[in-house]
Parts: structure tokens; C-alpha cells; sequence
């Protein structure tokens, strides 16, 4: 996991104390892996790698952004030059589009997402917008939406089978049946289509 530096410059320690030697220092929009979190002496310390390979420990209150791949849920979604309603809007995004979230600013009170899109584009969207995180697709994700779909048309198929025994219960357990069979079926057909998907972009990737 990649996070952003957002305060304007902080150490970091070769070990998870501030008695320690700083090995370097960190300033605002720097990028590191983050790695496990520790507690001592009632203080939170966040392992780090820098891009040089060189590892250290920065204090839990630091204030990181963590870099993730987002989504668009919602057409005509503007990319501003700046941080402010009335500066440029450099890109305009169809619904769908995914590009990646590197920091958060604030002006006037109204939150800005940093965004940098496929083509290297860095722009600002407004907070509000419709955005989501994205997951990329996995087999093993595939796997787990085909198998839990596989089982709610299993379990439509036992309570239309429990239904034909008791006539009594049929009309009652016949919207039932119907919504989870189709619950079942839309998981199965999403899990076949991300597992397809995540096995083609693997094999574009050899």
C-alpha cells in the first residue's frame, strides 16, 4: 500500500523511537510503501520503504493520504486546474472512467480529491463528487462471487423443491425463491466475468 505525504516535511527514524537517529526527512507529496504498524510505549509508529529501498519508522500521527485507484459512478465528473470552483476545468470524465486519488485539499471549507488519470493528467475533482474506491479484478475474487452465487441457487432450488411438498406455503415462498435465484445468478455471472477479465489481463501481462 502507497501513501502520500501530506503535511509539509517530517523525520524518519531508523527505529520506532524519536530518540533514535533520523535517517532522512519527508516533505509534502513525497511517496512510500506503507508497511506494518507497531505500538510502543504508548506510541503508534508506521513502518515505511522509500522508493530508494531504504527502510525507517514515522510516527502514527503523521498525516498520509493512501494512494488508491477510484472510480467514477456518475457522467460529466470535472477536473479542475486548481483546488478552487473557479479555476480551470482542464478535463471533463465519462461515467466509469478509474484514475488514481494521490492527495486531498481543502479551500474554503470544500474538500478536493487529487487525481491523476491513465494519460498522466493531474487534475482536482470536487470531494462530493460521485466517486468510489475501485477493486481491481482477481481470480480469487471471481472464485468467491461464482462459489457464493453457486450457493444461493442451490438454496433456491431447496425452497422450490420444500415448496412443491407444502401448497400451502408455495404463493408465500414464490417471491422469495425468485429473488434469491436471481441474487444467485447475478453473483455467478460476475464472478465468471471478473474471473475472465483478471485471467486475461494476466496473460496480456506474460
Amino acid at each position: 500500500m502507497r501513501g502520500i505525504l501530506v503535511e509539509e516535511e517530517i523525520k524518519v527514524f531508523a527505529e520506532p523511537s524519536d530518540q533514535t537517529l533520523s535517517i532522512t526527512s519527508l516533505k509534502k507529496g513525497d511517496e512510500f510503501e506503507l508497511g506494518k504498524v507497531s505500538r510502543k510505549k504508548k506510541e503508534v509508529w508506521v513502518e515505511v520503504t522509500l522508493d530508494s529501498g531504504q527502510k525507517g519508522f514515522i510516527t502514527g500521527e503523521t498525516k498520509i493520504f493512501v494512494i488508491k485507484k477510484v472510480q467514477f459512478f456518475a457522467d460529466g465528473i470535472e477536473a479542475h486546474e486548481t483546488p478552487a470552483q473557479e479555476s480551470p476545468v482542464i478535463k471533463t470524465y465519462p461515467k466509469k472512467t478509474v484514475v488514481t486519488a494521490v492527495g486531498y485539499e481543502s479551500d474554503e471549507g470544500k474538500g478536493w480529491v487529487k487525481i491523476v488519470d491513465a494519460e498522466g493528467l493531474t487534475g482536482f475533482v470536487r470531494g462530493e463528487s460521485k466517486i468510489r474506491v475501485y477493486q481491481e479484478p482477481s481470480k480469487e475474487n471471481g472464485k468467491k462471487q461464482m462459489f457464493s452465487g453457486g450457493i444461493f441457487a442451490v438454496l433456491a432450488a431447496v425452497f422450490y423443491f420444500f415448496s412443491l411438498g407444502n401448497a400451502q406455503s408455495t404463493s408465500n415462498m414464490s417471491i422469495l425463491i425468485v429473488a434469491v435465484f436471481a441474487f444467485g445468478l447475478m453473483q455467478l455471472v460476475q464472478g465468471i466475468l471478473e474471473f475472465n477479465k483478471a485471467k486475461k489481463k494476466e496473460n496480456e501481462g506474460k
